[in-house]
């Protein structure tokens, strides 16, 4: 019997981003938000979440992101206990405010085989982390931030091209380039706000 619980279609269920209100600008993109090279890593290795959370981490300190890697990394584990950051078909947006972060910071790895990932009251087989670092008194980014990356990563195509990558230019072209909304009148080129991007 499988142990790992495998949701689709699940709505992201932490900071708010379920809500009604929350809406994608019009013209915004993830290139609007800190895409280091360096903080993208197509060949994660750890043998469990928490080491490849840490190898998140470690990179985010040394590019100036983070202060105090280890107190944003109990943050992080701490928040991960809290509620589930696990998004339907095999990524998770792990995340945490907190007062050693210098600036918004966004590292994203992936692991093969998909790492076994215990969040809240889910458990998953999750291949692509998405770790954000939030600095204490800037939420409203961080919110947009997160809004940006759960629409984008609701597209299967740019869940399976992130996993496919080999190099870190290859996840900063995905993650950056702008994608349209499915079921709205929208652009090539643009995040839309429409009602039906709400019900996503």
């Amino acid at each position: 019997m499988n142990r790992f619980k495998h949701r689709k279609n699940k709505v992201l269920r932490f900071s708010g981003l379920n809500r009604p209100s929350a809406k994608f600008a019009p013209d915004a993109a993830l290139e609007a938000y800190p895409l280091d090279i360096d903080l993208l890593v197509p060949g994660l290795r750890a043998s469990n979440k928490i080491g490849a959370i840490k190898q998140l981490v470690d990179r985010l300190h040394r590019r100036g992101f983070i202060g105090d890697s280890l107190q944003f990394l109990q943050s992080v584990l701490e928040r991960e206990n809290l509620e589930s950051t696990i998004l339907a078909e095999g990524v998770a947006l792990p995340h945490a405010r907190c007062h050693s972060v210098h600036r918004l910071g966004l590292a994203v790895g992936v692991t093969q085989p998909p790492l076994e990932y215990p969040s809240g009251d889910d458990v998953g087989r999750i291949p692509v982390i998405c770790l954000i670092a939030v600095p204490a008194d800037a939420p409203s980014r961080y919110l947009d931030l997160m809004g940006l990356l759960a629409h984008r990563l609701s597209h299967a195509e740019i869940r399976a091209g992130l996993r496919a990558a080999t190099t870190a230019t290859e996840l900063q072209a995905l993650l950056a380039r702008p994608y349209p909304c499915y079921g709205c009148q929208t652009a090539p080129g643009t995040l839309s706000g429409t009602p039906s991007c709400e019900e996503m």
